[in-house]
């Protein structure tokens, strides 16, 4: 007796190569132009026209929302793990010795003293400024896991850029990445032949990544170079004057500006300049400036809650 078969067919999910590396091709944002894409960058770096960390964590967690709605595969965020650690650490020591501009000294509530006091003044200033850096930092990955060089000369070339700027902005981006990726791979190889990065102290870890890195530097130049001759000899030139620059262009003729691209471009525009005015305004001002300095603050945000 036969069965029928009652197996649910599988959706395959064809991925592209963006700046970032290989994400998902249609996501919810392709259907925005590049420039508009582009513009997912100024939105969120708006929380350094912003003081209060409450404000920017909602920055912070859109764009982690967007990384799940855009299918971004979360390997990619996990390279950039001992990044976010080394600047957290900067943010922790430069906070630590320097007072902050938001909270004037002389300081009151102490944290810990081992020789060295820590107040509670560093590190709400710490977290602060670490939040901002955040969600400009995870915005900044995210628009270059969803655009390519042919995105990005198609957002210059909106904007009236000639083309050798934008095929340097573009090959730039590129470079940067690949190079980086490449760097990665031989580490990861080595690792695979019996490299053991944890058990080696600072000063041999950072010789052994200056021999990583030396090589890829060279090579890079050398394609930089092989590159630049290479444009040469098409007869690109680097000048700003269209008159100077006569070149027939093809990409990306037929994609222009559509009502809700525009309507998005100025919604970011409109979003940077109230923020911009409000910080001046008496009402909103010492809203978007305020900072929780006083440590009483979140055992009653607790009980509010709670």
């Amino acid at each position: 007796m036969e069965t029928a078969s009652l197996a649910t067919p599988v959706t395959k999910i064809e991925f592209r190569k963006t700046i970032f590396g290989y994400t998902p091709k249609e996501t919810v944002f392709s259907v925005l132009h590049p420039l508009a894409r582009m513009m997912i960058v100024v939105v969120f770096n708006i929380p350094f026209l912003i003081v209060n960390p409450f404000l920017n964590l909602i920055f912070l967690v859109t764009v982690l929302i967007c990384y799940k709605v855009a299918k971004v595969p979360k390997a990619y965020l996990l390279k950039f793990t001992p990044f976010l650690f080394i600047l957290t650490f900067f943010l922790f020591l430069s906070f630590a010795f320097f007072p902050s501009v938001w909270i004037k000294p002389p300081y009151q509530y102490i944290i810990f003293d081992f020789g060295f006091t820590y107040y509670y003044e560093n590190f709400i200033a710490t977290v602060t400024m670490w939040v901002r850096w955040m969600s400009a930092i995870f915005g900044v990955i995210f628009v270059l896991s969803i655009i390519d060089e042919r995105d990005i000369n198609i957002a210059l070339k909106s904007l009236r850029f000639p083309y050798f700027f934008r095929f340097i902005v573009a090959t730039a981006l590129r470079c940067f990445f690949t190079f980086y990726y490449d760097a990665m791979q031989i580490i990861e190889a080595q690792k695979a032949r019996g490299l053991d990065l944890d058990s080696m102290g600072m000063l041999k870890k950072a010789k052994y990544y200056a021999a990583v890195m030396v090589p890829l530097i060279m090579i890079e130049l050398k394609k930089a170079d092989e590159m630049s001759d290479a444009c040469d000899s098409r007869g690109y030139v680097t000048t700003f004057k269209s008159k100077d620059y006569n070149r027939t262009e093809y990409v990306g003729h037929n994609i222009v500006l559509q009502r809700h691209d525009k309507a998005f471009i100025v919604f970011v525009i409109v979003l940077l300049l109230t923020v911009l005015i409000a910080n001046f305004l008496p009402e909103i001002g010492p809203i978007i400036k305020w900072i929780p300095a006083d440590p009483a603050f979140w055992p009653s945000l607790i009980q509010r809650f709670f």
